[in-house]
């Protein structure tokens, strides 16, 4: 079949040409079902789909923001008489809409449906619903295939078929680990890859690695892992560090980590291994919020300790690795006040973070979007989808946009990033290796957050 994948996105989401990692889930469908010819069309990098070229089956995978998007280029195929697939986070916390635009709609991992989706359409007998989820699925009375499990990563997630693309990207991904037990109350991921932390075989995600030309990004939802998976990290980073060449890479993190030996060691031997920058969701610096939201448990406090103090303690530990952070905020909870995103960025500034600061959405199919749909606080028709008690959303945004533009004005960056070159390659043997080390990650910390200000800024921006 001519089957092409489309990565949808909006034509002014304001990570479009600015994000640097090529996308993932297009070569792990591709993948899935081999032996046919496919098109990637990346729209976050620019790329536009042709509408006129050959086509028997379109797989377009969606995130919040392009859901429109999605569902306007899936009924543009259709009036073709090209059999259109919906799938992607959006499509599966939010399947019935989807599926007024779609011939089949994938709710769940997509290598354990794709296969099927791709067969039945050879076949002329598409379902309305491919479901992958251990949960029961309510199809409404319309047709549903369900595999009531999540993927085997040992033995039903095949090496990526890249081939496709017709762009280099800055940073190549992988993945290692999918699921997460902390379950956040504004969390998606439990809902698509389950609580439990399913692991890769390492030989096979160091064989990806290692024919990577570049720079990558580890998309686990923790590169320093959990309790219970520091013994796989810690081999992962051994042997990655071993490899004939070293890579810079990045990725996201949690604090709790930090909190014990064998978590600390998983960090070490991370930064060892080529780890240059984390992207830490520390969430809120106010202690009612974390508790509240179960947001606590991945920051790495127990009862009874000053919560700011202990995740000071842990950034600080991460930092002196040799890693540079950004700390990713949301603000709006119900505790929060305007002086809030004064005192957040404040916080950054004191520990040297980068600041990501974002508005509070109950993204559908969290326990958040349950909680304040019963409670009647959610309004789609402002920009963000929350009614605060006391809040504006001009009076939120506004500050938000202010103070993004200070965590990146040029003076700012600079700071931050000479405060980290003494930081940098400090385990290197010799003193020409650490300044060429020190040299190297300074440079790469400048550009990333250089990079990073049109697409932060624009998502301010864009937040008004």
């Amino acid at each position: 079949m001519n089957i092409t994948l489309i990565l949808a996105a909006a034509e002014h989401d304001p990570l479009r040409l600015t994000d640097p990692f090529m996308p993932l889930s297009l070569p792990l469908l591709a993948a899935a079902a081999p032996g046919h010819a496919y098109t990637f069309v990346d729209m976050l990098a620019g790329e536009t789909p042709d509408l006129a070229a050959p086509a028997e089956l379109v797989g377009i995978s969606a995130r919040l923001t392009a859901e429109r998007t999605a569902f306007e280029l899936a009924d543009a195929y259709r009036r073709r008489g090209v059999k259109v697939a919906l799938g992607g986070p959006q499509i599966s916390a939010n399947p019935h809409a989807a599926a007024e635009h779609a011939d089949a709609v994938a709710i769940g991992e997509g290598e354990l449906l794709w296969p099927l989706i791709v067969a039945d359409a050879q076949a002329g007998r598409l379902r309305r619903f491919y479901a992958a989820t251990p949960r029961p699925f309510e199809a409404r009375g319309l047709s549903l295939q369900q595999v009531p499990r999540f993927a085997d990563l040992a033995r039903e997630v095949h090496p990526p078929d890249r081939r496709p693309y017709r762009k280099r990207y800055a940073f190549d991904t992988v993945f290692a680990a999918r699921g997460c037990p902390i379950d956040c109350e504004f969390c998606s991921v439990p809902a698509l890859f389950g609580h439990a932390l399913r692991r890769r075989p390492i030989e096979d995600v160091l064989r990806e690695i290692d024919g990577f030309r570049g720079m990558f990004y580890l998309l686990d939802d923790t590169v320093f892992g959990r309790p219970g998976s520091y013994a796989y990290y810690q081999e992962l980073y051994a042997r990655l560090g071993g490899l004939r060449r070293r890579r810079l890479w990045t990725g996201q993190a949690n604090l709790d980590a930090a909190a014990s030996e064998e978590g600390r060691e998983v960090i070490r031997r991370a930064a060892r291994a080529g780890l240059v920058y984390a992207a830490i969701g520390i969430e809120s610096i106010d202690p009612r919020v974390l508790a509240r939201s179960g947001m606590i448990r991945k920051m790495g406090v127990e009862t009874g300790e000053d919560a700011l103090a202990r995740m000071k303690e842990h950034l600080r530990f991460i930092q002196a690795q040799g890693i540079f952070v950004s700390g990713w905020f949301t603000l709006g909870h119900e505790e929060d006040d305007l002086g809030s995103v004064e005192r957040t960025l404040a916080f950054a500034e004191e520990l040297h973070l980068l600041p990501i600061l974002c508005p509070l959405e109950a993204l559908p199919g969290t326990r958040l979007h349950a909680r304040l749909s019963r409670e009647g606080r959610l309004d789609a028709t402002q920009r963000v989808n929350i009614r605060h008690p006391t809040l504006s959303d001009e009076a939120l945004l506004g500050a938000i946009e202010r103070a993004t533009r200070r965590a990146f004005s040029p003076r700012a960056v600079l700071r931050r990033s000479l405060h980290h070159t003494p930081l940098y390659g400090r385990d290197e043997p010799g003193a020409a290796l650490r300044m060429r080390a020190r040299m190297q990650r300074t440079l790469f910390t400048l550009v990333l957050q250089y990079h990073m200000r049109k697409g932060v800024i624009g998502l301010a921006n864009d937040f008004r």
